[in-house]
């Protein structure tokens, strides 16, 4: 009963995640359709002494209706195959023009397919070719999530944010004999100092990797049990240029990760994987962050709420960048927010980056829900997202599953406020420099993201 049980809940998480797709659209006269992938493995062979990367993908997808599938891939790809047939694709915009998609151009009808695809890696891969029959490759998906098309679809030909599905990645190098090791946050096998395969859980998204495949002396390394609250010991990873850097970022990650475990029960992650870049700000990804000493505390707290629970589209990422941001100020109390009226999370349906006002005006209004909880005689915000992350853990989230848990915890209605300051419903701004950057998450140019490989 226990395994049925299992069974059941992982069909309604996988199934609870493609009903967030967007809406399927019409391309001419083609009907584009949003797909539910089950599966993806990938074969990246690196090539040292040619200073290339050959990737060969292979996914399985469900199609609810007929019509042309989506997937996404910013590089074009060198091909496609459905079996022996080889198989069109093209670059489609949908309704308001706020992204852009890859469409298969082949009609397929409602069922289980299978595609494969050949690409090369390009992005985030560095070739260092100084010693004959010594070359390296240090190559990393480094994401953002404050512009578009910069999550997995940078790298690998992936789905939207909205899907969890099984990733398998099969690693290696050749055209040289320098040792290479894999930082990553999946179920690493190392089969030779040029082989790996690692796999990730079946509920992470297109933003959830953290990979990075460097030479083997590249880096300080420690490895480190972290004690849990439930009893586990964490294995931690941490590495950086510095043995006093890591000194520093281990200090303050068992500080915060204790907090974190107070505030929303055991670290929901099966390891710890920090990687201290030195320069300004960090980002997150499912029990992994490349940060700053600065930012580490924020980006910790994004493994409960964004890698811990994950926005299903573009709409509800203002709620972990709020979330943290909250955190950040010491979780303050406001008895209304500083703005008027903001649009955070109504805005194009297809939007796939999150908005840069959501950690400034985010926060202001995460201290508002505070203050209106306390208000009512119950403990508060943070006891309200223990309960929430509780129930969500693993799932792909939107605004409106945090608004009616809201609802449930308060017993009352949020509508006006939700309508006010999240989704622009008043239209009379609040006049207020949002402009600055946030320090955590700031503008970081490709030359920056490359001097971190």
């Amino acid at each position: 009963m226990k395994l049925v049980i299992i069974f059941l809940l992982s069909v309604s998480i996988a199934l609870a995640g493609f009903d967030q797709r967007p809406p399927n659209f019409n391309v001419g006269n083609q009907r584009a359709v949003f797909v539910d992938f089950e599966s993806a493995t990938y074969d990246i062979n690196y090539q040292a002494d040619n200073q290339a990367a050959v990737v060969k993908t292979e996914i399985t997808f469900y199609q609810a209706e007929k019509g042309y599938p989506i997937f996404d891939l910013k590089i074009k790809p060198m091909s496609v195959n459905m079996g022996m047939e080889y198989v069109g694709q093209t670059l489609v915009s949908p309704p308001g023009q706020v992204t852009s998609f890859r469409m298969l151009q082949k009609e397929l009808n409602p069922g289980t397919h299978t595609i494969s695809i050949l690409s090369q890696l390009k992005s985030g891969t560095r070739y260092d070719t100084k010693r004959k029959n010594w070359h390296s490759v240090s190559s990393a998906f480094f994401i953002r999530d404050l512009k578009d098309r910069m999550f997995l679809e940078k790298y690998l030909p992936t789905n939207l944010e909205y899907d969890q599905y099984q990733m398998t990645m099969n690693v290696s190098v050749s055209g040289t004999k320098r040792f290479h090791s894999l930082f990553a946050n999946g179920k690493v096998t190392k089969h030779s100092e040029f082989k790996y395969t690692v796999v990730f859980p079946d509920w992470y998204t297109s933003s959830s990797v953290f990979f990075h495949f460097v030479p083997i002396n590249k880096f300080v390394r420690w490895y480190l049990k972290y004690p849990s609250i439930d009893g586990r010991q964490i294995p931690v990873t941490i590495y950086s240029s510095y043995r006093f850097y890591n000194h520093y970022v281990k200090k303050k990650a068992w500080t915060v990760m204790k907090e974190l475990e107070a505030d929303y029960g055991p670290w929901p992650h099966e390891k710890l994987i920090i990687y201290g870049t030195g320069i300004k700000g960090g980002m997150e990804y499912a029990g992994a962050t490349e940060t700053s000493i600065i930012s580490l505390g924020h980006e910790l707290q994004h493994a409960y709420f964004a890698k811990g629970l994950h926005p299903a589209n573009g709409n509800a990422g203002w709620m972990d960048e709020a979330i943290a941001s909250w955190r950040d100020k010491g979780h303050q109390s406001f008895d209304k927010p500083f703005y008027h009226s903001a649009n955070l999370g109504a805005q194009n349906i297809y939007t796939r980056k999150t908005d840069k006002r959501s950690y400034e005006y985010g926060r202001s209004f995460m201290a508002y829900l505070d203050y209106q909880l306390k208000d009512i005689s119950l403990p508060g915000l943070k006891d309200f997202l223990r309960i929430y992350f509780d129930k969500r853990k693993y799932t792909t989230v939107t605004t409106q599953d945090f608004k009616s848990d809201l609802e449930d915890y308060a017993r009352m209605s949020f509508d006006s406020d939700f309508f006010q300051y999240i989704y622009g419903g008043n239209k009379t701004s609040h006049k207020h420099d949002h402009s600055h950057e946030n320090p955590h998450h700031p503008t970081i140019t490709q030359e920056q993201i490359d001097s971190i490989l």
